[in-house]
């Protein structure tokens, strides 16, 4: 069946064939006075001048139709988003409309999607999505991608005449400024970990051992099978791996042996039989001395892997606005600055990161916890 191809000129405008023939047609979407969506479509033009012109000629009895022509003051945002969803939806690759409807649904909806289109403004739309998105901290290239989509809206409606000119068009997104790093606060941490819980058992081990190790990101990509004492409940540091390649860690004081949960080490025995069973089907080697970081090609895993795979369980966590501000590093802030503000000496807190002496632990990551009630019961081991 020979596929309709859509103009480029024209949205409406179609070619398609008929025997030996390429011929046009046109197919238009209108709507009545109850939002419900109509379709026009006829065909047999023998070229695409012809179909347009039939088009616009079907575009004008409608518009004099006060049944069938939609009262465009009356129209919202929201409906106004779906109008041009489904005008355009065979112009627009499949994975574009995704990314579309979810920055949409995420965010431009949710906080201007019952204004009316013709009552939208520069203050009400700064005030009701711009600021609240700068107030959460996204990053300015997130705001700017929503405010690009709802330029294409807006232009889209002045095109169409459901609006006289784009109010928004001379809005400006502040510069928000070099991305501060934060840690997260107990209730986000905890969403955060629900998230995890659904992921891969790869990313459960990267997130859960940076989370309660406080070890860095080039230091988890050179553990090996080695320096997991699953008797002592012990993690030895005695590596780091990045794409320079495997050399000692960055100091003498950062070998070092971390203590681990008994819930860590038991996630860690189960993945490490997973590696080891696609390992043997592979007709690979698997030893104390395989990296335990694996890809799912059985290659050891790369740095930046893990700040893509934190990256995508924030954004599924609902967590989104941390991306850029959470990074690997933060959790070793996280780990060390819950741990001081829970009460744990911070001669014990240094020695866990390698530090050369609690004032540089003390001078580097104590970090005001986001939480105002911490406590002692706020300790890691019980957020596990």
């Amino acid at each position: 069946m020979y596929k309709l191809k859509y103009s480029k000129r024209h949205p409406h405008i179609f070619q398609y064939k008929a025997k030996s023939d390429v011929m046009w047609g046109y197919r238009l979407s209108y709507y009545d006075e109850l939002h419900n969506r109509h379709e026009k479509q006829k065909r047999g033009f023998e070229s695409e001048n012809d179909a347009n012109r039939a088009m616009l000629a079907d575009q004008a009895k409608l518009a004099s139709n006060d049944v069938n022509i939609v009262k465009n003051q009356n129209i919202t945002v929201q409906q106004y988003i779906k109008i041009y969803m489904d005008n355009h939806k065979n112009n627009i690759k499949k994975s574009t409309i995704s990314s579309y409807w979810n920055v949409f649904n995420k965010h431009i909806i949710p906080a201007i999607g019952d204004i009316k289109l013709s009552n939208l403004n520069k203050i009400n739309y700064t005030n009701k999505l711009i600021n609240p998105m700068v107030e959460k901290g996204y990053l300015r290239n997130t705001i700017l991608n929503c405010h690009h989509r709802m330029m294409t809206i807006m232009y889209d409606a002045v095109d169409n005449e459901f609006i006289e000119r784009n109010k928004l068009s001379r809005v400006q997104i502040p510069d928000t400024g070099k991305t501060k790093k934060r840690i997260m606060t107990k209730d986000e941490l905890k969403q955060f970990n629900a998230q995890v819980e659904r992921e891969s058992i790869l990313t459960q081990v990267i997130m859960y051992t940076l989370e309660q190790t406080g070890m860095r990101r080039g230091e988890l990509c050179g553990l090996q099978w080695r320096d997991i004492d699953f008797d002592d409940l012990s993690i030895s540091i005695n590596r780091t791996r990045d794409f320079n390649g495997v050399r000692d860690p960055k100091t003498k004081d950062s070998k070092r042996t971390i203590r681990i949960s008994q819930k860590l080490a038991s996630l860690l025995k189960k993945y490490r039989l997973k590696v080891s069973q696609q390992f043997i089907q592979k007709g690979l080697k698997f030893n104390e001395k395989t990296f335990v970081i694996q890809s799912e090609f059985l290659n050891p895993l790369v740095n930046s892997v893990i700040s893509l795979r934190l990256r995508r369980t924030l954004k599924r966590a609902g967590l989104d606005y941390l991306v850029g501000h959470f990074t690997p590093h933060t959790f070793r802030h996280m780990y060390a600055s819950y741990l001081l503000n829970s009460g744990i000496p911070v001669s014990e807190v240094s020695a866990s990161l390698g530090h050369s002496s609690p004032q540089m632990t003390l001078s580097i990551y104590t970090e005001r916890n986001p939480d105002d009630d911490v406590n002692l019961a706020d300790k890691f081991n019980e957020l596990w």
